[in-house]
């Protein structure tokens, strides 16, 4: 899968351009030709322009589903993120109680307890190892799919307005 750039002005004008000369063969493939959400939506504007089915509605329905593309695996990496401190949480707790339980049966051996304290440490780290990095790459991909669904009502509603009736 391509990485998907932001929209730039240049091809939105060309796009803009096809629809004012009314070339709708040429704009639906310029639209084929690009990675980014906006097109495929404008693209099904286009190819559904003739039929009876109101094309605000088309529109939406296809930014619902490019939206839905972005955001698949958006809830795993944000269980991800949620999850990890709270496996380190718990590695916690379970190491200070083997610390406190090692203590309890022998003031003398100091080995015990400094498992159980270890494990709590290594558990905690690990869980924050996990967690930080899949909090920040969460919130980056949240606001890139952000992005890109302003970026598709700005272009969509700019093809629409494109291809309304004049007055």
């Amino acid at each position: 899968m391509r990485r998907i750039d932001l929209l730039n002005v240049p091809d939105e004008r060309q796009l803009l351009e096809y629809l004012r000369k009314r070339k709708f063969d040429d704009a639906a493939a310029f639209c084929r030709l690009q990675n980014h959400p906006a097109y495929k939506v404008v693209l099904s504007i286009i190819e559904s322009r003739k039929s009876n089915i109101h094309v605000k509605s088309i529109a939406q329905e296809e930014t619902m589903r490019q939206l839905a593309f972005l955001e698949k695996y958006l809830p795993t990496l944000g269980t991800i993120s949620t999850i990890a401190p709270l496996l380190g949480l718990l590695g916690t707790v379970t190491g200070m109680i083997k610390s406190f339980r090692a203590f309890e049966q022998s003031a003398g051996r100091n080995t015990q307890l400094m498992g159980g304290i270890d494990e709590a440490l290594i558990t905690t780290a690990l869980g924050l190892i996990v967690a930080i990095p899949s909090l920040i790459m969460y919130n980056y991909y949240i606001r890139r799919v952000n992005t890109f669904a302003e970026e598709t009502d700005v272009l969509t509603q700019m093809v629409l307005q494109e291809l309304s009736p004049k007055k």
